[in-house]
């Protein structure tokens, strides 16, 4: 079961090279990133987390690289590759996996997101969010069929046994899902341009 962290450096979450990361990689395992761009920063900062942005990985059948489900701020709901995460993300990166999930669930998962390639980043949405978790009198943006990052991985795990945590009505935050107890750390992939003792939102350029 995931618990709340600070940082990746105080969380006991083993931390390996890109070599081990992949070789932990399991077929639809939920990558968390730490990011560093101001949007992140801000999300990180109001919901009291390192994650900003979470993503789904997973390998077509016969493909030899691996590739992303995710929706972001420039392309929205959009399949990408994990190598872009891996050689060349800004911030830390933290595996996880939900066992309690079989083959043909994660499978019937990504169908759910691949149907809605295309659909807009809700940045809006998350933001109005996450202000919403500071000061409960804030409105809250309710989607219109665009997600954002955690948003749309929620919405593809209905297609499980075993949605995602989701506290209240709204749309979950990063750390929302990270605290569901089906989510499992396996193991993170610090960026080599953070000190060791650097939180995983604050970048320290060597």
């Amino acid at each position: 079961m995931a618990i709340h962290i600070d940082n990746l450096n105080s969380s006991g979450i083993r931390q390996v090279d890109k070599l081990e990361f992949y070789e932990q990689m399991e077929w639809g395992d939920l990558i968390f990133c730490c990011g560093q761009e101001a949007i992140s920063k801000e999300i990180e900062i109001i919901t009291h987390s390192p994650f900003s942005h979470i993503l789904m990985a997973w390998l077509p059948g016969g493909a030899t690289q691996w590739l992303t489900l995710e929706s972001t701020f420039h392309r929205g709901v959009h399949v990408g590759r994990l190598s872009d995460y891996v050689d060349a993300y800004d911030g830390d990166l933290v595996m996880t996996r939900r066992p309690v999930l079989t083959a043909a669930e994660k499978m019937s998962a990504l169908n759910i997101g691949l149907s809605v390639l295309g659909d807009a980043y809700d940045w809006q949405q998350e933001v109005s969010l996450a202000a919403h978790r500071l000061i409960h009198t804030l409105p809250i943006d309710i989607p219109q069929k665009e997600f954002y990052c955690s948003g749309l991985q929620y919405f593809m795990s209905l297609a499980t046994p075993y949605p995602l945590r989701r506290p209240g009505a709204n749309y979950p935050t990063p750390e929302d899902l990270w605290m569901d107890p089906t989510v499992i750390p396996i193991c993170a992939l610090p960026n080599p341009r953070h000190s060791r003792n650097a939180d995983c939102g604050e970048a320290q350029v060597a």
